[in-house]
């Protein structure tokens, strides 16, 4: 009862936070309107804007609700909650600015354009913040606690799925494995946050009861790669027995390295792969128009940096590296220089905004992510793309296995999921988790969303 009462709850926070966020962005978009005095500078009485910014947002809530973006499911990262947030709004606006054509009273297209962007920000940043404090973890008795059986690679991609799910309210309390050679072993994951979670193993099969019992657990997930039907059979039949409700992971990982589409036929699910080919084409043009507005954007803020790398420390304004591109073909990436020029160009990054080998400059570059900058003119050059897989250097590549290979049938990006995650201080390819799910669900509202979430992310370290 008490679950089904923090649900509902959840059911009306969600939208009643969205209206909130919509109708505040499209009255601070009128007042900035009004503030930077562009336009034809249209005075609206509050009688008469309120009542447009209410029905506004109104609408903009049916549609996120027709888009998907009040779904219970949690994809890796929430970032699909963010793509339908984004995908939502966009057709929201689209459809008031057509919607403006026949109105006597209607904002200005400024206010519009001003709102479309602050609404997509507000409601992003909210859903943010959501999904870095989700309460149903919290408040005991509200989530849900398993068991992996499997600490093999399957049973590891299951955590680490899980932590970045924290929306789901799943709580995995260990591993249970038969190999012997893992007891007392623990698994870590960093997930969304910097947080560090340790998952260890508890047992074996043999003390699924005793384990249950003692850790109040709800569910136990087989996530063995190489089982077979009569075994899993045999599982589901003894938890059964047990009293314990169990699920399991087909091992669909590496046999499907694209985007799968399950269809039902009959009683029998249909697994086909697709791929995104038509998806990846558009980008080039997105990259292209996006690459031309950025640079003429942001010329002011590159000759600022520029000045300050001078002025700070002896060297070159731009750090140049080879990395891996499309196909294994390699390339220059550009970088501002945030580091001395003695530094070993190819060492181990910096874990620490206190390392030695950072200059002054460089630690608020690195912070900010505004040394990656200078890689629009890689995106521009047709060498990068703004999202994607990031670019690894080439002496890793050579020792890359089928798997790690995915991440070169596409461009590399400026910017990624893997650098949204709490992982993203470990090995590029150690999170392979990121760049497979980007491969297998590209798409330009994906895109969009990881865009804004970067920028986001981007001025918290501000």
């Amino acid at each position: 009862m008490r679950k089904k009462v923090f649900n509902m709850f959840f059911s009306f926070l969600y939208p009643v936070a969205d209206f909130l966020a919509i109708n505040f962005a499209i009255l601070l978009s009128y007042k900035v309107y009004r503030i930077l005095g562009i336009g034809q500078q249209v005075y609206y009485e509050k009688l008469h804007i309120i009542p447009i910014s209410l029905m506004a947002s109104l609408a903009a809530l049916i549609i996120l609700l027709i888009f998907g973006a009040y779904k219970r499911e949690s994809s890796l990262l929430n970032v699909e909650e963010i793509k339908n947030v984004v995908k939502g709004i966009s057709f929201s606006y689209l459809l008031f600015a057509v919607v403006m054509v026949f109105m006597t009273l209607a904002p200005s297209r400024y206010v519009l354009v001003f709102s479309y962007f602050a609404s997509v920000m507000f409601v992003v940043i909210e859903r943010t913040i959501f999904y870095h404090l989700p309460l149903a973890k919290t408040i005991k008795g509200l989530n849900k606690k398993i068991l992996i059986y499997g600490a093999g690679e399957l049973g590891q991609a299951l955590f680490r799925s899980i932590v970045n799910s924290p929306k789901l309210g799943i709580v995995p309390v260990g591993f249970i494995d038969d190999n012997p050679g893992k007891s007392d072993m623990a698994y870590n994951s960093t997930g969304f946050s910097n947080s560090a979670y340790s998952l260890p193993v508890l047992g074996t099969g043999v003390d699924v009861g005793k384990l249950t019992e003692q850790h109040n657990i709800d569910e136990i997930c087989v996530a063995i790669s190489n089982i077979d039907n009569k075994t899993l059979i045999d599982l589901m039949k003894q938890f059964k027995a047990e009293n314990v409700k169990v699920s399991f992971v087909p091992n669909l990982c590496n046999a499907f390295l694209h985007k799968v589409k399950i269809q039902q036929i009959g009683q029998l699910p249909l697994v086909r792969e697709e791929d995104n080919i038509a998806t990846y084409f558009y980008k080039r043009y997105v990259d292209l128009f996006l690459g031309a507005v950025s640079v003429c954007a942001l010329l002011p803020v590159f000759l600022i940096i520029s000045l300050a790398i001078k002025i700070n420390s002896k060297g070159p304004v731009f750090f140049e590296q080879d990395r891996a591109g499309k196909d294994g073909s390699i390339f220059q990436m550009y970088k501002f220089r945030s580091m001395f020029t003695d530094a070993d160009p190819y060492a181990v990054n910096p874990l620490s905004k206190n390392d030695a080998r950072i200059t002054r400059v460089g630690r608020y570059l690195r912070k900010t992510s505004l040394d990656e900058l200078p890689q629009i003119i890689n995106v521009l050059k047709g060498e990068m793309s703004f999202v994607g897989p990031r670019p690894e250097m080439p002496f890793i590549v050579e020792e890359y296995n089928e798997i790690h290979k995915e991440r070169l049938r596409v461009l590399p990006g400026i910017t990624g999921l893997w650098q949204l995650s709490g992982d993203r201080k470990r090995a590029i390819h150690e999170n392979m988790d990121y760049d497979l799910y980007y491969i297998r669900n590209c798409s330009f509202f994906l895109d969009v969303a990881i865009l804004v979430e970067t920028l986001i992310f981007a001025l918290r370290g501000v």
